[in-house]
């Protein structure tokens, strides 16, 4: 079945609204998913693979607020830690020009691709290299990203970010941006076991139905009417 990215955007954000994420978090963490759902890159599946690990743990707090070489992330989902994270080094991005940063421990290295293609319209570009191999550059036209950061497997590597824009040789298989705004125009088609677990959580906001709620105007609607 096929939603538009709005719906996606939509129940994503009450579902993590459901799970416990505090308002703008919750935006911050359906903006990731649903980039990635666009991206066909199976966002939510993604999501409901490891909603159960996240239910009412919410932590986006970060242990440290200064510019270090290494960043051990100890495991922590960067749908909590990610977006306060990319800002934070999109600020001293900005300072020094470039940063390189040592990430140890980064259990879902793929929800942080969203986040650094935002970072473009700021002008800072991104690349993740481990042991000289390339697993992601985002460009102002063009994106890459390996099969190991598709899987979340990739735990340790190194983020450069620029406010000069990383090359995308020509022998490395990338996609433009263009697939985003076609999937987007034509809706996109999750999971649909998925779908229907992740709209499970977001059902968690609704409003129960009772005398009360319908004399306030609840209706048939919800906590975000």
């Amino acid at each position: 079945m096929s939603y538009s990215y709005y719906e996606v955007f939509t129940n994503a954000q009450r579902a993590f609204s459901g799970l416990g994420f505090p308002y703008g978090a919750d935006e911050d963490a359906a903006y990731i998913i649903s980039w990635l759902e666009a991206f066909e890159l199976d966002g939510i599946h993604l999501f409901s693979s490891i909603q159960k690990k996240i239910d009412s743990n919410f932590n986006g707090a970060l242990d440290n607020n200064k510019l270090t070489n290494t960043i051990n992330l100890e495991k922590k989902s960067c749908l909590m830690i990610g977006p306060g994270l990319i800002d934070f080094l999109n600020f001293h991005t900005a300072k020094n020009n470039e940063i390189y940063i040592e990430f140890q421990n980064c259990s879902d290295p793929l929800f942080l691709i969203p986040l650094l293609y935002r970072a473009i319209k700021k002008n800072i570009f991104s690349k993740i290299i481990n042991q000289n191999k390339i697993y992601a550059v985002l460009g102002k036209n063009k994106i890459f990203i390996h099969d190991d950061i598709k899987n979340n497997d990739c735990s340790n590597f190194i983020l450069n970010m620029s406010t000069n824009e990383y090359q995308i040789s020509k022998e490395i298989d990338s996609f433009d941006y263009n697939i985003l705004n076609t999937n987007i125009s034509n809706g996109l088609n999750p999971d649909q076991s998925s779908w229907d677990e992740i709209s499970d959580l977001a059902f968690r906001t609704y409003v129960p139905e009772s005398e009360e709620s319908r004399e306030k105007g609840a209706g048939g609607g919800d906590a975000n009417d």
